[in-house]
């Protein structure tokens, strides 16, 4: 397999969220962070220097920001800070946010940290936790691919028939093994929250930013090509254009246009597992496990 490095290798940054697939991540991810924020929400939080989402970078803090947080985010270029400015301001959250562009880790402390699928895209993913955790005053939270969902034993069964040399996949990097990142974890506090998290019932087949299950997954196989969708990183979101296309302007997760009518049916209609207390099933379907360490 290609990257000689250990590197999972990042896509240019998406410019607008295509498909239920990813809506459904977002979706999950804020219902997670919002339970846990609901008791103690902080008042400064920050995201980002690199962020391993494969929709929009620089989202995952809006519940922060709806319950009263300062937010920080750090993203790759302008053009990725204008389009995290753009989502806020359709939310109506944009008077709390900081958006910057670059890929330095900002001076000073903010009372929650968050990285999101980074570790396995940058060179020294322990060296890039310790810079994390140093800025965490009171919460560091830190979500990784999920390594034994039937989607990454599908994945690995399909990527055999994949044409071609074989790039690394977030589920091949060790910081998503329970036994390399935990013990790195408990050097800056306690693990007070572990959730698996991302639990519908279609498989996680980790296809390019902008593809959907189906074009991803048929594009990968032999003469597949033609399914290929094209690069989704310099489209800008353009509402009414198809399903689940979301972005500034149309970016229901607070209600608002698309919520009642398009995302809130979707997610009725799709059985899942968030939020289970049956661990053992969640963690078969879930494409994430996030981890809320309370710093010491």
């Amino acid at each position: 397999m290609r990257s000689t490095d250990g590197l999972v290798p990042l896509p240019p940054p998406a410019r607008r969220d295509v498909g239920l697939g990813t809506a459904y991540e977002r979706w999950a991810v804020y219902e997670l962070l919002g339970k846990w924020l609901a008791k103690e929400p902080p008042a400064t939080a920050l995201e980002g220097p690199v962020d391993g989402m494969a929709g929009i970078p620089g989202l995952h803090l809006l519940p922060a920001a709806a319950r009263g947080a300062r937010v920080t985010v750090i993203v790759p270029d302008d053009a990725s800070a204008e389009i995290v400015r753009g989502v806020y301001r359709t939310v109506g959250l944009e008077d709390r946010l900081d958006a910057r562009a670059g890929s330095a880790w900002p001076e000073g402390t903010f009372d929650l940290v968050l990285t999101y699928n980074a570790l396995p895209s940058v060179p020294d993913w322990k060296g890039y936790l310790a810079e994390a955790a140093a800025r965490a005053r009171r919460r560091l939270v830190v979500s990784v691919t999920h390594p034994a969902s039937y989607g990454v034993f599908l994945r690995r069964t399909l990527r055999l028939a994949q044409p071609g040399e074989k790039t690394l996949e977030l589920f091949d990097h060790p910081a998503t093994s329970p036994r390399a990142l935990e013990p790195e974890l408990r050097r800056y506090g306690r693990i007070a929250g572990d959730a698996f998290v991302d639990c519908p019932w279609w498989p996680d087949l980790f296809v390019e930013t902008g593809e959907t299950l189906l074009t991803g997954t048929l594009s990968r196989l032999p003469f597949g090509a033609r399914f290929r969708r094209g690069p989704a990183a310099a489209a800008p979101a353009a509402p009414g254009q198809e399903p689940f296309l979301y972005g500034p302007g149309r970016f229901p997760f607070f209600g608002g246009t698309g919520w009642t009518d398009e995302l809130e049916p979707a997610l009725r209609r799709h059985p899942n597992l968030d939020g289970s207390r049956i661990r053992a099933l969640a963690s078969l379907l879930a494409h994430h496990r996030i981890r809320s360490v309370e710093r010491t």
